[in-house]
């Protein structure tokens, strides 16, 4: 029987499973036939233990060919559910490579179960020549795999044949740049280097110092508001309104990244830097625009100019495509939702000026501010309203401010919805009356929330603790961050006892054997919530934000601040941000395409039928992560329990 079985598996059939298999699908045709002339093939009957964690050697690779292995925890006393690996899946590489070819988990087979066994030698031999097999197995969440999702994720929901969009795919800002730089000295005259801009026809000149260094730029409009708009005399030194160095960007940075750059600067152009650092090129608006057909600086500013609400709804029509683009052209997807969320904060501030030209002026200064993932800077494409106002308080002027600024906040949430952003679910916009009030009222909120916490006090965690300006006067948010960074700073054990036990008690759905918990949802089969693991990310990184004192609200911020300081291990730190850049870039390609598809609103389910190996890989790996972070956190916030 075996016999015909090994003659079975050395033929094309073995060739085409593994074919079809992440990670043999990394490895060319020629060695992956070796590999399958090779193989061998185990049976095991239901119920019997292949290995024993901490006790057997792992000899080969295992891929499980029919039937499914379940994978128990035994160091975990039971408190880990156990996982199931069914065909395609692997067993054993992470062993060979990392633990010296002892078992990590005890193995038995959950059905009668046909696996292929990989000789150990070949395993090898393939994992030294090829990085990205290597690192399917040793990396888990790293950064090679997450490319190698992107690029999956791309060709399968996005890239279509002849798509005017992909023209451009996988460009860097080197290809794209102006090589061609003109440079001026740091005490060089302004009337001459005005001169130079204009019979160059440049407009902007990089700015060196004596010793050769780049020290900064100089634009035309630095020359028309800092020099010849301020009566500056001509004769006077460059450098006193030239624009202060920004970072050059390397120059194998993808072009939709540097988007965000120049979005960040104002549409300044960006210096790019070649080996060493040399500046090589300059990056301006005009040249993502030759690049793409059109630019996501000038569609910001075009926004932003916008008259009338039936044009600022035309055109935020338009943001699903931009940021389709922006995907294919490879942007990291903190790129893409800052960028998203940067289109909402110019919708925002152009209804409010409409609201404020209405109205008239404000009777005091006020701030409008953004909530949740807006707050954070993390949104999608498929959001709602999470808002709120702020304004200074007016002793003798309180009933005049409260009528001026709810009928501001009626106007610009109506507007808001009108244009294509939903009304919130909860009521929390600065439409509610709760929600729009006075910097003390607010403080009295956040030191009732902290100080006297109730279950409604963990649930505002989530929403309020996350704000941001979008709007007015900066100061009034600002005095409100400080007051709550002074609330949190004596680490309040009833607060944070409470709000852990929301963050580590809300654990995600799983299946049998740890498999993702999938549900029905009208006509659509096996779909989960991929917001739901998203969410516990933000959450268990604002928990450990604010104990630390972090005032980044940014999910990717916030760990990178936690990782730099004594909050959280950097290795936990930067697995969660692959995990949540996954989750992220699945759910964001997701609605992109359903959105070009049309043929159904877009939400943020995602069908278990439509991910790749790969793909389920990186999600078990993340809910995983997950559910470890939760256990160490109630190790750590909830020692009494």
């Amino acid at each position: 029987m075996l016999d015909r079985l090994l003659h079975f598996v050395t033929g094309s059939p073995a060739f085409q499973f593994l074919r079809s298999v992440t990670p043999f699908d990394f490895l060319p045709d020629a060695e992956l036939e070796a590999i399958s002339e090779a193989l061998s093939i185990d049976y095991h009957p239901r119920g019997s233990t292949l290995f024993a964690q901490g006790q057997s050697s792992v000899e080969d690779l295992h891929v499980v060919m029919k039937g499914a292995l379940e994978l128990v925890d035994e160091a975990a006393g039971g408190s880990a559910p156990a996982r199931e690996l069914r065909v395609g899946q692997t067993f054993g590489g992470a062993c060979i490579l990392t633990n010296e070819g002892v078992a990590s988990y005890t193995v038995r087979a959950a059905e009668d179960t046909f696996l292929y066994a990989v000789p150990r030698a070949l395993f090898l031999e393939a994992a030294a020549r090829h990085r990205e097999f290597h690192d399917f197995f040793t990396e888990s969440l790293g950064p090679r795999m997450l490319e190698r999702v992107g690029v999956s994720l791309r060709q399968k929901w996005l890239m279509t044949t002849g798509d005017p969009d992909s023209a451009g795919f996988s460009r860097t800002v080197g290809e794209i740049c102006d090589r061609d730089v003109v440079w001026c000295m740091a005490d060089e005259p302004i009337r001459e280097v005005a001169r130079r801009m204009a019979t160059r026809r440049r407009r902007a000149l990089l700015v060196r110092s004596a010793a050769g260094a780049f020290v900064g730029l100089v634009t035309e409009r630095d020359l028309l508001e800092r020099a010849l708009g301020a009566g500056l005399d001509p004769d006077r030194p460059v450098s006193e309104v030239s624009t202060l160095p920004i970072d050059p960007a390397r120059a194998e940075m993808p072009m939709a990244d540097a988007v965000e750059l120049m979005i960040r600067s104002g549409g300044t152009p960006l210096p790019i830097a070649g080996e060493g650092g040399t500046i090589v090129g300059l990056l301006a608006d005009e040249d993502l625009l030759v690049a793409h057909g059109t630019s996501p600086l000038e569609y910001l500013r075009d926004l932003a100019q916008t008259r009338l609400r039936k044009d600022v709804a035309d055109k935020r029509a338009r943001l699903p495509r931009l940021v389709r683009a922006l995907m294919l052209e490879g942007a990291r997807i903190d790129s893409l939702t800052w960028i998203v969320s940067a289109v909402s904060d110019v919708t925002l501030r152009r209804l409010l000026d409409m609201a404020v030209r209405e109205l008239g002026p404000a009777p005091v200064p006020f701030a409008f501010l953004t909530l949740g993932s807006e707050g954070r800077r993390e949104q999608t494409l498929v959001t709602d309203q999470d808002n709120a106002l702020v304004y200074e308080d007016a002793p003798g002027q309180e009933e005049a401010c409260a009528d001026y600024f709810a009928r501001l906040s009626e106007r610009v949430c109506t507007w808001l919805k009108e244009v294509g952003v939903e009304y919130c679910d909860g009521d929390v916009m600065a439409s509610n009356p709760l929600w729009c009030q006075p910097l003390s009222r607010w403080k009295e909120y956040f030191t009732k929330w902290v100080r006297v916490p109730e279950p409604e006090a963990v649930l505002n965690t989530s929403i309020f603790f996350d704000f941001r300006e979008v709007y007015g006067d900066p100061a009034l948010p600002r005095a409100l961050r400080d007051h709550v960074v002074e609330l949190l700073s004596p680490r309040p054990g009833m607060f944070f006892h409470l709000l852990a036990q929301a963050v580590v008690d809300n654990e995600l759905p799983r299946g049998l054997f740890g498999r993702l918990a999938v549900e029905t949802r009208g006509a659509r089969e096996d779909v989960f919530d991929i917001k739901h693991p998203i969410a516990r990310i933000c959450e268990l990184t604002r928990l450990h934000g604010l104990w630390n004192g972090v005032r980044e609200t940014n999910t990717l911020e916030r760990l990178r601040a936690l990782s730099e300081g004594d909050g959280l291990d950097p290795r936990v730190c930067l697995d969660l941000k692959h995990a949540y850049s996954f989750l992220m870039q699945v759910r964001l390609a997701r609605q992109v395409a359903t959105l070009g598809g049309g043929d159904r609103p877009a939400d943020n389910l995602i069908s278990t039928r439509e991910i790749s190996t790969l793909e389920q890989r990186f999600l078990e790996d993340s809910f995983g992560l997950i559910g470890r972070v939760q256990a160490s956190s109630r190790r750590k916030f909830l020692r009494t329990m």
